[in-house]
């Protein structure tokens, strides 16, 4: 029997989601997308139709529900994660088959690994992370509930990002870096010391802007 998979966020990362959920090891069942852009209502993502806004999501409760949350931004994804707990969803992690999971890393709920990841041991990335293509990430790296790595994204090993911390494309850290909650590092930054909640940091090496 087929579980019934059920997108939250019609734009890039649900669009990711809609268009290669047969890549991922399972064997779902289309439902289609919520998203609260009333303007999208109607459209469809290969195959998937935008069949309402998040509140509509009583509409299609089942016992074999599970829901991905295909949203980047991380105080976005929190909100909706946070209304959505009422209703006690079932949230499986979605990790492409052609990335690189060590053995010993631990992957939570809602997570969302893209294709070229490479992930050594030790690593625990937390419910409803996103790490997109290419990125890599030392041994024994904490990856924050929440936290949005962007593309070609390089963390040397012990680095810690705290809760919703957002990495600019290509940016990189050396090891045993910590990151506070909700902090963004830009593009191309080199994080060479510790970065405090909440501060946005560009440049090399990394400054605050």
């Amino acid at each position: 029997m087929k579980h019934k998979l059920l997108i939250i966020g019609a734009g890039d990362v649900g669009g990711f989601i809609a268009w290669n959920y047969d890549q991922f090891g399972y064997d779902f069942e289309k439902v289609g997308i919520l998203d609260d852009d009333t303007g999208k209502i109607g459209q469809k993502i290969n195959g998937w139709e935008v069949l309402g806004t998040i509140s509509d999501i009583e509409k299609y409760l089942t016992n074999d529900l599970h829901v991905a949350i295909g949203i980047a931004n991380p105080q976005t994804k929190q909100k909706i994660v946070q209304k959505l707990a009422v209703y006690n969803l079932k949230y499986p992690g979605f990790v492409s088959q052609n990335a690189w999971v060590s053995n010993g890393v631990k992957i939570g709920r809602g997570a969302i690994i893209y294709p070229g990841v490479s992930i050594n041991h030790g690593t625990n990335v937390e419910d409803f992370a996103l790490i997109n293509m290419n990125c890599a990430l030392g041994h024994d790296c904490q990856i924050g509930a929440y936290s949005f790595l962007s593309p070609g994204v390089s963390l040397g090993g012990f680095t810690k990002l705290e809760k919703g911390v957002q990495m600019g494309i290509g940016s990189t850290t050396k090891q045993s870096i910590t990151i506070g909650e909700f902090a963004r590092i830009g593009g191309q930054t080199m994080v060479l010391k510790d970065v405090n909640s909440g501060l946005t940091v560009v440049g090399v090496p990394a400054r605050e802007l």
